[in-house]
């Protein structure tokens, strides 16, 4: 059953409206979005489904995905031939079903599949004249009984075994996911064992990727379960990867949280891929601001991201794929509302039940956009 809760009316009706839409969009690299909201009564089975069947009839092969639900019926997707990480806040209410994302690169690129120790599929590496791509999903560290912070580390080294079985380095990591269980509980913990990390691996001097990190649970009762993305290029003219600033907001190592607001990738051909990290309501200084208001939470945490696209001669038009989370569902139909209010466009955009990173955080959303130069506009 989808949003098996209570919920307002407005938002069923929302869904109701939409459920029927698929958002697909062109990413950097082949890939390509896939996503859409639960239709009413959908289960998540039938939603990845959907996108699935979507994307064949586009002549597209799905390599990884999220379902934001009740994390439990990840059990119900432990057939599906791509990882897909079943995520839902600690609390997210039985069989509640919101929202689904696939990526799917076309069927004429040849997609090596990646294998864990169990013979299980968590990810795909592929090749472009320009570069190789590593997508990993939905890995969770080997001991799940381990402490929090053990379980962090754990996944660290997990990752980096991944990417150098594949011929990649830490040094082409441009992007991560964490959804960690009960965040607010050990975020600085998270965060300690990242930087440790990051340091004895030198990502300081190299690149660090864009990020996102939110509370959510996941069907391995794993203290986190983790996404990533690497890209490295064949020469060194393209693709051109590098971190992007906030305009609006101090770098995150500021208040020692390793990752960069955004990072962006160009392909000769003059397509550029911009993946924007986790974005809330930070003021320059880094402290969180609008205390108790989500209306204006979301309108900054807006005005941040265009200031971002902005400075990448971008806009909202170039949105290619957006995850808006909220740690309460009631919350959710405020943000048809802010998104009139300000004027932005209808965005390929599904909605995540998932704690911020700070107890003050109401609202958090991250989001991809991709541009070819050579496009014109209307």
């Amino acid at each position: 059953m989808s949003l098996q809760t209570p919920v307002p009316s407005d938002l069923k009706s929302s869904q109701s409206h939409t459920n029927s839409f698929v958002h697909e969009k062109s990413l950097g690299g082949s890939m390509v979005s896939i996503s859409a909201h639960a239709g009413p009564d959908e289960s998540i089975v039938a939603l990845i489904g959907r996108l699935s069947d979507v994307a064949r009839a586009r002549g597209l092969v799905p390599i990884q995905g999220n379902a934001f639900c009740d994390p439990a019926l990840g059990n119900a997707g432990a057939n599906l031939p791509f990882p897909v990480a079943f995520l839902g806040r600690h609390d997210t209410p039985a069989g509640c079903v919101l929202s689904a994302r696939i990526t799917a690169l076309p069927k004429e690129i040849k997609i090596d599949r990646v294998l864990d120790e169990r013979g299980a599929v968590c990810g795909a590496q592929w090749e472009t004249p320009d570069a190789r791509y590593l997508l990993l999903g939905a890995l969770t560290p080997p001991d799940v009984r381990a402490a929090r912070d053990a379980q962090s580390a754990d996944v660290w080294q997990l990752l980096k075994a991944r990417l150098e079985h594949a011929g990649f380095t830490l040094g082409n990591l441009v992007r991560t996911w964490f959804f960690n269980d009960h965040i607010l509980d050990w975020y600085a913990d998270f965060n300690r064992v990242r930087n440790t990390f990051f340091t004895e691996h030198n990502i300081f001097g190299t690149l660090v990727p864009a990020s996102t990190g939110v509370g959510a649970s996941n069907s391995a009762g794993a203290a986190l379960s983790l996404d990533a993305l690497a890209v490295a290029p064949k020469s060194a003219e393209a693709p051109r990867v590098s971190a992007v600033t906030s305009p609006l907001q101090c770098a995150a190592y500021d208040y020692k949280s390793a990752f960069s607001r955004a990072v962006e990738c160009a392909d000769a051909d003059g397509s550029r891929h911009l993946l924007v990290s986790g974005t809330a309501s930070i003021e320059p200084g880094g402290k969180t601001i609008h205390l108790g208001d989500l209306d204006a939470q979301i309108d900054l945490s807006l005005r941040v991201v265009e200031a971002i696209l902005k400075s990448r001669d971008m806009d909202w038009r170039d949105t290619s794929r957006a995850i808006l989370y909220f740690p309460h569902i009631e919350w959710m139909p405020r943000w048809e509302a802010r998104r009139t209010a300000l004027g932005i466009p209808p965005l390929p955009a599904i909605f995540a039940h998932c704690d911020i990173c700070r107890d003050d955080l109401l609202f958090e959303i991250e989001l991809d956009a991709w541009k070819k130069e050579s496009e014109a506009r209307a």
